[in-house]
């Protein structure tokens, strides 16, 4: 008789079809995990639960949605049921802090990643509890170097279990060149994001005002909604762009694919803000883009500008100037070839360097020594 694969629960507050990036996060290592051959449930709360269902190899208990403290005790509740059936997992991974909390209760290693904000911005109770669900974890995964010192410059003596594993992509099928890549149209631009204040939206808009008032042919599609739609829409509108920027919203898959496939340059200018407790941890839109074969323009602050290569494979800004953002966007604008050359590198990039199968096996403490050198080599690339 076969041996049964090891069992691995993955835990989550948040999950799809929500969006967000802990949501993506969470169902991909919860796929990369069951590719890998392990027995994988995940514990999470989503608008589309309550309910259990089997997708990708991977058995979801959707607790549902509800107020904070009803979701950790149904968490609670669907892992100590699973418990007391049988499942004794040989590990537990919570995808945050948060949603390690459920799982103290339960003898088994905890591994919990940490992915930016969160670690930075606990006060009071919260920091309490921040310290607590880190305090049992064996192994503490940041998605950056920058969350990484994020974390320790708060709690310091957690040095020798936290380290660094960038998040993984999931490589799509190469593009055709755009229209302007064939030298047959203007520039399309492109951002896919959550709109908040962080990922310095208003002040990209800005800077695409002042490349069309100097003659630039463009439009810039803008993906995604959140807190920051009006300030973003009322910079659009103060601006004159009606037309040349579009804020699409939320988008189906399918239209989130062909946006992609009509772009020439990713547009994502974070910033830090709160004294550097309000970073973008790592950015997986960013590294989509590049996985897109996208040149991307980031801010200098916060985990995108840890992968991009600065003039090799996408441009760092300051994204404080306005001035900065426009003259990345006026050197790309300007130049089909020069975008095409470095979206080819960023795609090359992102298909030897981010993977969620490493990621996961990084986790878990297997091949810490290649999987280091790897980052190493591709931070020197």
């Amino acid at each position: 008789m076969s041996e049964a694969p090891p069992s691995l629960w993955l835990v989550a507050r948040v999950y799809a079809p929500d969006e967000g990036g802990v949501q993506t996060y969470a169902r991909e290592v919860a796929r990369a995990y069951a590719a890998q051959g392990r027995r994988v449930t995940v514990f999470a709360k989503s608008s589309a639960g309550p309910g259990r269902v089997r997708q990708d190899g991977v058995d979801l208990i959707d607790v549902g949605a509800a107020a904070m403290l009803v979701v950790y005790a149904r968490l609670f509740r669907a892992m100590l049921g699973a418990w007391l059936g049988g499942d004794r997992p040989a590990l537990i991974h919570a995808c945050t802090w948060r949603a390690a909390l459920p799982a103290l209760l339960f003898p088994r290693p905890l591994v919990v990643t940490v992915h930016g904000r969160e670690v930075g911005r606990p006060r009071g109770i919260a920091l309490l509890l921040l310290r607590l669900a880190l305090r049992r974890a064996r192994r503490i995964v940041a998605v950056s170097d920058v969350t990484r010192a994020l974390l320790l410059d708060r709690l310091p003596h957690l040095t020798d279990r936290t380290f660094t594993a960038w998040n993984g992509v999931i490589m799509p099928a190469e593009r055709a060149p755009t229209a302007f890549a064939r030298g047959a149209g203007g520039a399309q631009l492109l951002t896919v994001c959550r709109l908040v204040a962080r990922k310095n939206i208003a002040a990209a808009v800005r800077a695409v005002a002042g490349c069309v008032q100097g003659g630039a042919h463009l439009r810039h599609v803008i993906v995604g909604r959140g807190i920051d739609s009006v300030r973003v829409r009322e910079t659009i509108r103060h601006c004159d762009l009606d037309g040349v920027v579009t804020m699409a919203g939320y988008v189906s898959t399918a239209d989130l694919a062909d946006a992609y496939a009509a772009a020439d340059i990713f547009l994502h200018p974070q910033i830090t803000m709160e004294d550097g407790a309000e970073i973008e941890g790592f950015g997986l839109s960013v590294a989509d883009a590049m996985a897109q074969g996208l040149v991307c323009i980031v801010g200098r602050d916060g985990g995108p500008a840890e992968f991009v290569r600065d003039g090799v494979t996408g441009f760092i800004v300051d994204g404080q100037s306005i001035d900065a953002i426009r003259t990345a966007l006026d050197l790309l604008v300007a130049d089909p070839a020069l975008c095409r050359r470095i979206g080819d590198r960023a795609r090359a990039w992102a298909a030897d360097s981010l993977s969620w199968d490493r990621h996961c096996r990084l986790c878990l403490g297997e091949g810490d020594a290649d999987v280091a050198m790897s980052a190493t080599l591709a931070k020197a690339a």
